[in-house]
């Protein structure tokens, strides 16, 4: 156990197993860093950034450079540095998105990251540029589903070429 700000919801772990990520979902949001012991998979805090708003989803994209979230309550998609050292830096870009982002996830191959909107029924398609960290709007930039489905979760297919969407309503 470790005492963290209240309340703590998702978390992610970085790509190479060294640091954990909390984000702390109060006022003002916080990413709370942990560099994990491998040993004993105990965690040490390093340290605290800001965050865009509250977040029910975080993922660092495949270099564990950037940290991608999306906000339910904030209609948004965002992405904050990660430094060498695990601490998370201050939101480099925010961009309004559509009701209820609920999930956010990068591709296998790291250069499209996908949104599910659980209020608009939409999966926002974005191109990913890990280099700077850019969220780019895709072609198309949306999947409209049925509505009324829900879509909350995704995951990606091993091989890449399937986004698999778990909806809530149906």
């Amino acid at each position: 156990r470790f005492k963290a700000g209240k309340p703590v919801m998702p978390l992610a772990v970085s790509p190479d197993r060294r640091y954990l990520v909390a984000a702390v979902r109060s006022n003002p949001p916080q990413a709370w860093s942990f560099r994990i012991d491998r040993a004993r998979g105990a965690l040490e805090l390093i340290g605290t950034g800001p965050l865009a708003e509250s977040l029910p989803y975080i993922a660092f994209d495949a270099t564990g450079r950037w940290l991608l979230g999306a906000s339910y309550g904030g209609n948004l998609a965002c992405v904050n540095p990660v430094g060498g050292d695990g601490r998370v830096g201050a939101p480099l870009q925010v961009i309004p998105t559509a009701r209820n982002a609920h999930a956010i996830r990068p591709d296998g191959t790291n250069r499209f990251v996908f949104v599910p909107h659980l209020g608009t029924d939409q999966v926002f398609q974005f191109r990913f540029d890990d280099k700077t960290g850019r969220l780019a709007a895709n072609t198309p930039p949306l999947v409209q589903l049925e509505a009324g489905c829900g879509p909350r979760h995704l995951v990606i297919s091993p091989d890449n070429r399937f986004v698999y969407v778990l909806t809530e309503l149906t």
